[in-house]
């Protein structure tokens, strides 16, 4: 408990050092908190963490996932670049063969 206060009075004071006019400070009716509530507000903010933790690994599987489909159609429109390329140089072989042809 004595950790928990400390700990809040410094970051009371680096708020307070950063912006005087913005910072409202709200004091509670209780002068002192009770174990039961401190164990509650642990308890929150460990379930808070750990549902954290679970939605930033759902979404790192939904970018790899995302990374795996769009490798495949980057893949697949090479493929077809490529195949493009290679029948636009068969047709100007063809062309090429025909002008020598011709004259």
């Amino acid at each position: 408990m004595a950790n928990s206060k400390r700990l809040f009075g410094v970051v009371r004071r680096k708020l307070l050092r950063r912006s005087q006019s913005r910072i409202t400070i709200i004091r509670s009716s209780a002068p002192e908190t009770t174990q039961e509530e401190i164990a509650a507000v642990k308890i929150q903010s460990f379930f808070r963490g750990h549902l954290a933790r679970r939605a930033f690994k759902a979404l790192k599987s939904l970018v790899k996932l995302q990374a795996v489909a769009r490798g495949v159609l980057v893949r697949r429109q090479a493929r077809i670049a490529l195949h493009c390329m290679h029948a636009l140089a068969r047709l100007q072989v063809r062309v090429r063969a025909r002008q020598l042809l011709s004259h």
